[in-house]
């Protein structure tokens, strides 16, 4: 039998306010969300961000906990996966993609707005990472209006892999 879990990682201000106040360090459940979808299948939410000890967001002062690499869900996992992530925008996807550096069979899938963001995104995985980026087949229908540039951009639009693996 197969067991799948599925792991969310949110940003603390992000969490609806009746789970902000539920603090993994407070209680010994390993997630502040956990819903057993079938038998074989959970989903579970962590909060924190990766890699930073702690983030403070300029807009509201909120602060919250780095998260292990590992990602503190007991143990380490097989992909990440990040939709819009601009890893090259924000300082704090550092920590993931020195771990997807450092551990090779992790699989690396990101999608990010545009072709133009992607390819410097992907770029930081190397030449085989800046290869793989394509257009999303399940982006976002509708284009996103950026009047600063002149250029398709959709959510999810573009999508390229680290650590790309043959499966056998």
């Amino acid at each position: 039998d197969i067991q799948i879990e599925l792991v969310f990682v949110v940003r603390q201000d992000m969490l609806p306010s009746h789970i902000q106040a539920k603090n993994s360090q407070d209680h010994n459940d390993k997630f502040l969300l956990e819903y057993e979808m079938t038998t074989n299948l959970t989903v579970g939410v962590v909060s924190g961000t990766y890699g930073v000890t702690t983030t403070e967001d300029r807009n509201n002062g909120a602060t919250s906990a780095s998260i292990d690499p590992n990602f503190d869900c007991g143990g380490a996992p097989d992909m990440v996966v990040a939709l819009n992530a601009g890893i090259f925008a924000y300082e704090s996807w550092r920590s993931v993609v020195q771990y997807l550096y450092q551990n090779p069979g992790v699989l690396g899938v990101f999608t990010d707005y545009n072709e133009y963001s992607g390819v410097h995104c992907a770029a930081i995985g190397g030449a085989a990472s800046r290869e793989s980026l394509r257009m999303n087949p399940f982006r976002s229908p509708v284009a996103m209006p950026v009047f600063s540039m002149n250029l398709p951009q959709f959510s999810n639009g573009f999508y390229y892999i680290f650590n790309q693996q043959e499966l056998e």
